[in-house]
């Protein structure tokens, strides 16, 4: 299903013109072979292009659109047109000259096969270059020589014959095109029916296109289908590589076409965690993969406002604009999380579904996360900062378990329950972090931040809504009477007791009792009422009233049982997320009420 689907997109983005045309690929070309209609070589020109890295201008390769380079694992198979400088010129530094002689006699026997059939001048120059060059004198040639440097460090040639790159030239583009078709010409190319497709008698892949652009994967690329064991294999099909799983070279390229073209557009392709996250609608609108951006939180997406819009349009069913293109609910949308495993890529999701089903789904789980918040923080909550919340802010390696991202990204893409690990891993780190002022290029710390808050609400809506909602509100909810929330309140209003009575103070009982108050309350807050009737002693009398007013209101709403304490000697999981929002939220309010009073 993933692979047909991007088979689909790749045929999509072809007909937008936005990838190359069956048989075709980008490569890196650093130099240009200059022949003139003999087939002599009468220059080697760069093709670099100039770009700034940092405050330094720097050349490097150009992206060229040539016909498809073969995968290379071992041995000796040749590109035709550009290539590297063994294959084209017959010359590199590996110390091998027997090998590097077999490399150019295999270039010219690829372009002898493909060009026999050509009457263009520039077939016959690229023909009559290799039928006379001196591949074994090649270093002593003036030309070599000059640029040797240059060509020995090089990435791929390109002939070019009367200004023109052959790559160009129609006659040339047709004979590659029928070549390709055929199969590549080689002797011993397995068909069969295509697993992808369902076409017949294809040519069967042996080795698949290498996958760039996935986070923590090698830089020169990884495959997402590959075989190097047994163990990997089908009964029968032991040491057949491609075999194994036969999928034909056309669809195999296409869909390598199709997601190193995803992961190449990195405003549409994120990291969470350890997972690269790539989506795309089944036609192949960048709209809708704007939208789906947006909701996630980031940057380079639409507005909260345009998002606003094409949440309403979603609700009802219609259609939205975006962009100046029509959006439908009813677009099959897909999202595909990769993550790195050595030389190959594991696939942590696959999900598809209705682009207003994703849009809906995730809407939901932006209302949950709704709660009052510090004055500079702006927008939605992106996706990324609740994964970065579960990891310890003072590691060199602050980013989330690998497992916890994927788990998260699907019941939110699904909506469904979160990972019970995310839960626990966040009330861990509220227990752990302390408040610490931003310094030293490091950005600040929060106890008890805006994004755990936020995510604690979602949990208890989400995981245990029969008994949170209603209670749980965006605000303080003054008609909440549950204990555990009431104490959270409690906490917060004994702290600002402290904090008026001491101004200036390093450390107040969040940093002491915090931790032992939402576990343990019955062991702490006799502990705590205590020192607030010091405190309140050292207030002026409108602000001691005040104090003990909202103490009062607070008390009256634990219940008072007929023996023992009031108070819970231990609270459970979900009830020290309640102490949590009770305490966020009360502190919250306070805040609010200093910048109105100001």
């Amino acid at each position: 299903m993933i692979l047909q689907s991007l088979v689909h997109l790749y045929d999509e983005l072809s007909r937008q013109g936005k990838v190359a045309r069956e048989g075709w690929g980008i490569a890196k070309v650093s130099h240009r072979l200059v022949l003139d209609e003999e087939g002599g070589l009468i220059g080697i020109v760069s093709a670099r292009k100039k770009v700034l890295r940092g405050k330094k201008e720097k050349e490097i390769p150009s992206d060229m659109m040539v016909p498809l380079p073969v995968i290379r694992a071992s041995g000796v198979k040749a590109n035709f047109l550009c290539d590297n400088s063994s294959y084209l010129l017959g010359v590199d530094n590996k110390g091998k000259p027997e090998r590097t002689k077999e490399c150019f006699e295999a270039a010219r026997a690829l372009h002898h096969q493909i060009l026999d059939g050509c009457h263009s001048a520039e077939a016959r120059a690229i023909l009559s270059y290799f039928d006379h060059w001196d591949a074994a004198g090649a270093r002593d040639n003036p030309l070599v020589q000059t640029n040797l440097e240059d060509i020995l460090g090089g990435s791929n040639f390109l002939f070019h014959v009367g200004n023109k790159d052959v790559s160009d030239i129609p006659e040339i583009r047709d004979a590659w095109e029928r070549y390709y078709r055929s199969g590549g010409g080689e002797e011993g190319t397995i068909k069969g029916q295509c697993l992808i497709t369902g076409k017949k008698d294809m040519p069967i892949a042996t080795l698949h296109p290498k996958i760039k652009g996935v986070l923590g994967a090698q830089s020169s690329g990884a495959n997402l289908v590959s075989f190097n064991a047994p163990a990997f294999c089908s009964y029968g099909y032991d040491g057949e590589q491609g075999q194994n799983a036969p999928v034909s070279e056309e669809a195999a390229n296409a869909y390598g076409a199709a997601l190193n073209f995803l992961l190449a557009d990195r405003t549409h392709a994120k990291v969470m965690g350890d997972t690269t996250v790539v989506y795309w609608s089944e036609h192949g609108e960048e709209a809708y993969q704007d939208g789906f951006l947006g909701m996630m939180g980031d940057e380079g997406g639409l507005t909260d406002e345009e998002l606003d819009d094409v949440l309403a349009h979603m609700k009802e069913g219609r259609s939205s604009d975006i962009g100046g293109i029509s959006v439908s609910p009813d677009e099959p949308f897909y999202i595909l999380g990769l993550a790195p495993n050595a030389a190959r890529i594991s696939v942590r999701f696959f999900l598809r579904n209705t682009f207003g089903a994703f849009m809906k789904n995730m809407e939901a789980h932006e209302g949950r996360m709704k709660i009052v918040r510090p004055s500079w923080e702006k927008g939605r909550i992106p996706l990324w900062r609740i994964l970065k919340a579960t990891a310890n802010p003072h590691s060199k390696d602050s980013a989330s378990s690998p497992l916890l991202a994927g788990s998260l990204l699907k019941a939110i893409f699904l909506d469904g329950r979160y990972p019970e690990a995310l839960y626990q891993n966040m009330l861990r780190r509220i227990f752990l972090d302390r408040d610490e002022p931003a310094g030293g290029g490091r950005p600040a710390v929060y106890k008890v931040s805006y994004v755990k808050a936020a995510m604690v609400k979602a949990y208890l809506l989400k995981n245990c809504g029969t008994k949170w909602e209603g209670k749980i509100q965006m605000a303080v909810n003054e008609d909440c009477n549950d204990i555990s929330y009431v104490l959270g309140r409690l906490f917060s209003v004994l702290e600002n007791i402290q904090l008026s009575a001491n101004p200036g103070i390093n450390s107040t009982i969040k940093d002491r009792y915090f931790n032992s108050a939402c576990a343990t309350p019955a062991s702490v807050f006799p502990v705590l009422l205590k020192l607030a009737n010091a405190h309140l002693g050292k207030l002026d009398q409108p602000r001691e009233i005040y104090f003990k007013k909202k103490l009062g209101a607070l008390t009256d709403k634990i219940a008072m049982p007929d023996t023992g304490t009031p108070l819970p000697h231990r609270l459970t999981l979900d009830e020290q997320g309640a102490f949590v929002l009770g305490y966020y939220q009360e502190t919250q309010a306070r805040y609010a009420g200093k910048k109105e009073e100001k």
